[in-house]
């Protein structure tokens, strides 16, 4: 058959994926000779082939490669630059991994409906991905609520800093900040899991996981408490300053950073997001800290007597 015939029926053929396919164009391509057709045809059935036999091509692909033998007396260029071709477009037309979905916020918080009919409010300056377009497999940098119903079919799974949190049905806040992740369970309970730990932890309602540089901390808060920032509160029990200082900084928009001498001072308590550096004013005030001001950010310092 004619090289560029066969070489053009691999190119429509590798097309037909393309959201701009000329439909139009191919059909006249077809019609205007009965080889046209037939090329098409047999690209068409060598790709089903190499699709049903995906498992065992792939097997192959990975296995080590055996030991070099002595050159065969045919080479490569002797195969028809358009069997090359069709070849080629049926490696495209392997069915290919779905790209991720990604929801980004920034100053405000949005909620995310979930096609399993779970949702997720994300907090400002949060995205969440569900990887690979699998809306059960989810993973988060930010802080985010979840609202997720019972379902015995279905285990929703994030993935949050080096954490796992598996989960049927509950309602849950999640947060990660660099190497602090926090989880807390308003309702139900959760499976954590993690590479540091022995065996997974579970969190029932009014449980809170604070994880930090590979510690990890158990301690009990108000149910009703958790994910309060989707009110402007923010509601913290025993929790590190500069944990407090990264929430002030995500929510209230003003850089709010903590001199590292008391980044590990506890704050437990209750701030109004407000605007601004008010959060981090309030805080100030409260544990008897320094806010010192600079521009539009503020950092908190021991007093100096």
């Amino acid at each position: 058959m004619n090289e560029d015939i066969t070489e053009r029926a691999a190119q429509w053929h590798a097309a037909q994926d393309a959201d701009d396919m000329d439909w139009d164009g191919f059909a006249t391509w077809l019609e205007a000779d009965p080889r046209h057709r037939a090329a098409f045809d047999r690209i068409a059935l060598l790709d089903d082939d190499i699709v049903e036999q995906r498992a065992t091509i792939v097997a192959h692909l990975a296995a080590p490669a055996p030991a070099q033998r002595e050159p065969r007396r045919w080479r490569w260029a002797v195969v028809a630059g358009g069997a090359m071709a069709a070849a080629l477009a049926v490696v495209v037309a392997l069915p290919r991994p779905a790209a991720d979905i990604a929801w980004q916020t920034g100053a405000t918080a949005r909620t995310i409906a979930l096609v399993d009919g779970s949702s997720a409010t994300l907090a400002p300056r949060s995205r969440l991905v569900a990887q690979h377009g699998d809306q059960t497999q989810l993973a988060l940098n930010g802080t985010a609520y979840f609202d997720v119903p019972h379902r015995a079919d279905r285990t929703l799974s994030i993935t949050a800093g080096r954490y796992r949190i598996s989960d049927i049905g509950t309602r849950f806040d999640i947060a990660v900040d660099g190497p602090t992740t926090r989880i807390a369970v308003a309702e139900g309970q959760i499976a954590v899991t993690a590479a540091g730990l022995d065996t997974p932890v579970t969190l029932v309602q009014g449980r809170a996981l604070l994880g930090q540089q590979g510690s990890v901390t158990l301690t009990s808060i108000a149910a009703e408490s958790v994910g309060s920032w989707r009110g402007g509160q923010l509601v913290y029990a025993d929790a590190p300053l500069a944990l407090v200082a990264s929430d002030i900084t995500r929510y209230a928009g003003a850089e709010t950073t903590v001199d590292p001498a008391i980044a590990n001072l506890r704050f437990s308590g209750a701030l109004k997001i407000g605007k601004g550096t008010q959060a981090a004013d309030a805080l100030a005030t409260i544990i008897g800290l320094e806010a010192r001001h600079a521009g539009a950010g503020v950092r908190l310092e021991r007093r100096r007597h």
